[in-house]
């Protein structure tokens, strides 16, 4: 059944040149994107209205039931590939069809809004996120995922680490000691990483996301 004034938050993700990748990587590097829709399915079940599910080589769309996780998604992407970039689309709408266990067979204006942003992210070659749909927000929205990107772009694997555990809630010296490195060190890194800053960023997206976003998706929150 459709419930025409239901709303969702539909996410196309594509993979920037992964076609150029040499042919005895491609096997082993779809392997990958695989394995990591599969772990997105998983940890973030709660949130998610459809499932992820490859749609083409490297892309791949779901439909979550809540924004708020859209930061820990982007930031797995990155995570998982560090050495790819990654174009995402992300739209708010309604559907014209029922809603699947996975995101396939299934479209309307969510799918729609989402790849007209996947389209804009190739033509102004924005990485980060980019929104439609969400009125006024889309301009917010966009301009923090942009700036987050920025700075995230331009840390080591070792400050990418250090950030990714402070995220989580340890402490500089929980961190020092699961890396097993000098607090000194973690405290370096994270000065010249900027992470505080960042962290304090990313939670007021989250909280926009939470606070603004959530309430447009309509009277049905959470699983099916």
């Amino acid at each position: 059944m459709v419930r025409a004034s239901q709303r969702y938050i539909s996410v196309i993700a594509d993979m920037v040149g992964s076609r150029s990748v040499p042919r005895s990587q491609r096997r082993l590097l779809q392997r990958r994107f695989g394995e990591l829709i599969e772990k997105l399915n998983r940890e973030h079940r709660k949130t998610i209205e459809s499932k992820f599910v490859i749609t083409l080589g490297d892309e791949f769309q779901g439909l979550l039931n809540s924004a708020t996780v859209l930061p820990d998604l982007i930031w797995r992407l990155e995570e998982v590939f560090p050495n790819c970039k990654f174009r995402v689309g992300i739209g708010l709408g309604t559907l014209d069809t029922p809603i699947q266990k996975y995101a396939i067979n299934i479209d309307g204006p969510a799918l729609h809004i989402a790849r007209a942003a996947i389209e804009y992210a190739k033509k102004t070659k924005a990485l980060g996120g980019v929104f439609l749909g969400m009125g006024d927000l889309d301009d917010i929205l966009n301009g923090m995922a942009r700036l987050l990107w920025f700075n995230r772009s331009r840390w080591t694997h070792p400050q990418r680490q250090i950030a990714g555990l402070l995220r989580q809630g340890m402490s500089q010296t929980q961190v020092a000691k699961k890396l097993k490195i000098k607090k000194q060190v973690v405290s370096r890194q994270v000065l010249a990483a900027g992470c505080s800053p960042y962290i304090a960023a990313e939670n007021a997206w989250r909280m926009i996301l939470q606070r603004q976003v959530d309430p447009l998706l309509g009277s049905k929150h959470g699983p099916s």
